[in-house]
């Protein structure tokens, strides 16, 4: 956010404000230089002999400026980066009583990024008066060279009166050029952190000729797939898993068994090192992501819905956040799936209905509130695959309750791919897959995991019977 705000804004300053005059003073010195070069052939070369200098000391300062102007913007970076994480997080930082140390952290940041910026004023302020000083030896050594020639005279008074303004000329677009070094600096250090922005590479490419799907009977397969994030220590290992369309197959197992990593292959965040994912035998890599994800505009089924572990809500009204799924939906479509999702009466309990404003991502709704408005936005969507992310994790028993309810009007129809920590909410499953470690240990429906005594069994105890539940 720091790099397309205030590095685009210092960047556009110098190409809006200041770019034409340097253009100006470039064609104003080139061609001033060259009368003088023409009239006086000597004194243009001694006044040249000093420009080595100069460009050496810009040079020198080049390098230098760069990197403390990197480390200026690295500490704005900072500073917005705290600004977003106190405001996020005020209610966290208030129930800890940590006020005073937030705002220590700022101070420290704010005192960081001043004396990153009195560091560039500092070192410039050196240079500039060096600069200008060789300069302006050209205008000494005109008056010396024009004094002698009038002497000789070889150069009337009127002459060097002329030679010395014209030199005054040549000067006047080198100092106002000096003087927009620093500002040329700033502006080339936040150019290149937004061009590292945009030359960023997808980490998931669509091929050139991938194909469309118009339709899809919702059968997704994984061959052989192997996972590993960026350290290379793999997440997934030889995956194989064949969900038939309208199947319900959910994911358990420990934290960090691979359940989310999974669902996220699935709707190609990430593609796998090893092996494939097959969606009605076409590989997802060989499908373009618009249709994989969302399908034919005209068409009344999508391919792909995600009811995601923390639910993710736009400012704005519960009417607008439930269309989301499906932008152009009608007032009873979007009543249908609040129903469906066991949301209409909550939200008709609001003084302005579905016009009601949530607030940030939601803080004016509970947990199982804007759990049921995010399954609402995937029924509008009616998707013909469904990945649910841990869904009821975080809900007390009551919101719990009625969120089962939602998902089963979810998955009616439709493939469904559960990733579940309360093993309450998958007891109905066609399919339960037990992972570990990122390979699958035990396969079967609930009835047949509990009869044997396995690792489903352990975690199903751990939860149920132990906790007297």
């Amino acid at each position: 956010m720091s790099r397309l705000a205030r590095d685009v804004e210092i960047v556009g300053q110098l190409l809006s404000a200041n770019l034409i005059a340097i253009l100006i003073d470039s064609f104003a010195f080139i061609v001033v230089f060259i009368y003088i070069l023409v009239s006086n052939w000597l004194l243009a070369i001694m006044i040249a002999l000093t420009w080595p200098f100069i460009i050496y000391i810009l040079q020198f300062s080049q390098k230098r400026l760069q990197k403390i102007y990197q480390s200026v913007n690295d500490q704005a970076d900072l500073i917005s980066n705290h600004l977003q994480y106190t405001i996020s997080n005020i209610k966290i930082i208030k129930s800890f009583g940590n006020e005073q140390y937030e705002i220590d952290r700022f101070s420290e940041f704010s005192r960081n990024y001043r004396e990153e910026n009195l560091k560039a004023t500092r070192f410039w302020s050196i240079f500039v008066p060096i600069i200008n000083t060789l300069n302006e030896l050209g205008n000494l050594l005109t008056l010396v060279f024009g004094a002698w020639g009038v002497m000789v005279s070889h150069l009337t008074i009127g002459e060097l009166a002329a030679l010395l303004t014209y030199v005054t000329l040549l000067n006047k677009p080198i100092n106002r050029f000096n003087g927009l070094v620093n500002i040329i600096q700033s502006s080339g250090v936040s150019a290149k952190r937004i061009f590292q922005i945009l030359d960023t590479k997808a980490e998931v490419k669509e091929k050139e000729n991938a194909i469309n799907l118009t339709s899809i009977q919702g059968n997704l397969k994984f061959e052989g797939m192997e996972f590993a994030y960026h350290n290379n220590q793999s997440v997934i290992r030889n995956f194989n898993l064949d969900i038939q369309p309208g199947m319900s197959v959910a994911l358990v197992g420990s934290s960090g068994s691979g359940k989310s990593t999974i669902a996220k292959i699935a709707a190609r965040f990430y593609d796998p090192q090893k092996g494939r994912v097959l969606l009605d035998g076409h590989d997802l890599q060989d499908i373009t992501l618009s249709s994989l994800r969302f399908g034919e505009a005209d068409a009344t089924r999508t391919h792909i819905g995600i009811v995601p572990q923390e639910t993710l809500l736009l400012y704005g009204t519960v009417r607008e956040n439930i269309a989301y799924g499906k932008l152009d939906a009608t007032d009873l479509e979007i009543e249908a799936a609040a129903k469906a999702a066991n949301a209409h009466d909550f939200i008709m309990g609001f003084p302005d209905g579905y016009q009601s404003i949530i607030g940030e991502q939601g803080v004016k709704l509970s947990g199982g509130q804007r759990q049921r408005i995010a399954i609402a936005r995937v029924l509008l969507k009616n998707p013909q695959i469904v990945i649910l992310d841990e869904a009821t994790s975080a809900l007390d028993s009551e919101s719990e309750q009625l969120i089962q309810e939602s998902i089963k009007q979810l998955f009616k129809g439709r493939t469904s791919l559960v990733i579940a920590h309360r093993l309450s909410t998958i007891a109905d499953v066609d399919l339960i897959v037990v992972l570990e470690k990122g390979e699958i240990v035990e396969t079967g429906t609930h009835t047949e995991l509990i009869a044997q005594g396995g690792r489903y069994a352990y975690l199903y105890e751990l939860q149920f019977v132990k906790s007297g539940n």
